[in-house]
């Protein structure tokens, strides 16, 4: 299991492929210019995985919301799923999140994506509570949360 990746920040260079990739991705994808502006956001941790070929295999986009880390976007492209990619960003943004000594890590996902909320509690991610119709759809959100160890004093938040 696993696919071979590397592992970068993603370039403005990437926002067309992105864009695309966000299309066969989600019901309610991002425009290119969404993209851009969160690569040249300040308090962002955004990955992006490539094949050795160079193919998009995976991404993450995060920002800082006080101490948490917020999740805005992360998947893995078709041919790619089902490989741990998606996992292995999830354990980076929480590292992440650890290691600049926030208190955990917050996403929305829609009720109906029964597969990334099993993927998400797999992952030991908490329901916190829904935002009413928060997708265009009108559909609400899944608010769900995960606290970190604190990586200072080795201890859970």
């Amino acid at each position: 299991m696993g696919c071979r990746v590397s592992i970068r920040p993603p370039k403005l260079g990437d926002a067309r492929d992105l864009e695309n990739a966000d299309r066969v991705c989600f019901p309610d994808p991002w425009p290119g210019q969404f993209f851009v502006s969160e690569m040249l956001a300040d308090g962002r941790f955004n990955r992006l995985m490539v094949d050795p070929a160079g193919r998009m295999a995976a991404y993450l986009f995060c920002a800082w919301q006080y101490l948490d880390l917020h999740i805005l976007k992360v998947a893995t492209l078709p041919a790619f799923q089902r490989g741990g990619l998606a996992t292995r960003l999830m354990m980076m943004a929480e590292g992440h999140t650890a290691e600049m000594g926030g208190d955990g890590l917050i996403l929305e996902v829609r009720p109906s994506n029964t597969s990334a909320l099993a993927f998400y509690e797999a992952l030991k991610y908490d329901r916190a509570g829904i935002r009413s119709k928060y997708y265009q759809d009108g559909e609400d959100a899944v608010i769900m949360t995960k606290r970190v160890a604190n990586s200072e004093f080795g201890i859970r938040n």
